[in-house]
């Protein structure tokens, strides 16, 4: 059964809460609730058994039938699972769906990890991220607010990665670069600038509207040369801008710790970077129509942004450079598929 993306949306969007996304479950530092559920498979599943060497991510979702947002979420933690497993992190998702709905999505897009089926809602109750505007009655009672845990391998929970808007999805590969600092495998696309090299790297190359990915600068200044660090006084720091505000929203820029310098020739100490070093934001895609009025042939589109800097070294100070730089993506629209009627979860 098909209905178009349009029509889940304006359903989904009936079941909006507006809870601060910091105040989702749990809070950081303190233990998972313990629970035990079973998967597409009907293998029973603890949290105990998820955990591996170093811990395990815990994603909440609404429904793989009828959330479009939620099938992308989970298409996309699949491609990334086995690198979740690689920094021993155990991966497993869980909704108030049936282990029918489960299998029949799982089957279809290929999910080997772990979809726990909490048909009661009783996991999705202890770990405080139920939806509490729905009406019992209605089919979407019981679902929770989506976003994801963080656990270390006690089950201590380390980190929450939750959004205000209900649309607005981290992806896991954010979650690899921003939390792990996994790197893509696709690298990222060079530019030469004076006294400097920097690479525009993005965590997902293919992606949905929506969707909260992280980009990265990876700089690699020339020789004895250095750039400033945002918060010195009397030079011009390193500023990240992102020039397509009509496609994503910037979010703020998380910077490496600077080194103290010591400029000798004026007698004077300055927070600066040398070497190389790395620069992440997050960025929140625009929606579909956004996105897709400005696919290339290829179903591609360009998101850009510059980075403005002045090197020195031991004896001056460069003229104030300005870089351009260019991230390429990938589209793909929403799976709007849904299971066979009979599999559908009905009111209560």
């Amino acid at each position: 059964m098909r209905l178009s993306v349009s029509i889940l949306i304006s359903a989904v969007a009936l079941l909006v809460v507006p809870i601060a996304a910091s105040d989702s479950g749990p809070a950081i530092g303190g233990k998972a609730p313990a629970f035990e559920a079973q998967d597409q498979s009907g293998q029973s599943h603890s949290l105990q058994s998820l955990l591996g060497s170093k811990g395990a991510v815990i994603l909440f979702y609404q429904s793989a039938d009828w959330c479009p947002y939620c099938k992308a979420q989970l298409v996309e933690l699949e491609q990334n699972r086995e690198a979740f497993a690689k920094q021993g992190l155990g991966v497993a998702a869980i909704s108030y769906d049936s282990v029918a709905i489960l299998h029949n999505f799982a089957e279809r897009r290929g999910i080997h990890f772990p979809l726990l089926s909490d048909g009661d809602s009783k996991i999705i109750r202890a770990f405080g991220v139920l939806n509490e505007a729905v009406e019992t009655s209605n089919p979407f009672y019981g679902a929770a607010r989506p976003g994801s845990f963080v656990l270390d391998s006690n089950g201590v929970i380390v980190a929450k990665y939750f959004e205000n808007d209900f649309k607005e999805r981290y992806t896991s590969a954010s979650l690899l670069l921003r939390q792990f600092g996994v790197m893509p495998p696709s690298g990222g696309t060079e530019a030469h600038g004076k006294q400097l090299t920097a690479s525009a790297i993005a965590s997902n190359s293919t992606v949905h509207g929506f969707q909260r990915i992280t980009l990265a600068i990876d700089i690699q200044m020339n020789a004895n040369t250095h750039v400033y660090a945002p918060g010195v006084s009397g030079y011009i720091p390193i500023e990240w801008k992102m020039t397509d505000a009509y496609l994503s929203t910037p979010r703020d820029i998380t910077f490496p710790k600077p080194e103290v310098l010591y400029l000798k020739a004026i007698d004077e100490k300055a927070p600066v970077f040398q070497d190389h070093f790395r620069l992440i934001r997050d960025i929140t895609l625009a929606g579909d129509d956004r996105l897709t009025a400005l696919l290339d042939g290829s179903g591609n589109f360009k998101i850009g942004g510059t980075l403005r800097y002045q090197a020195c070294d031991d004896r001056l100070c460069y003229v104030p450079q300005e870089l351009p730089l260019q991230w390429t993506f990938h589209y793909e629209p929403f799976d709007s598929l849904r299971v066979p009627a009979e599999l559908q979860r009905k009111g209560h």
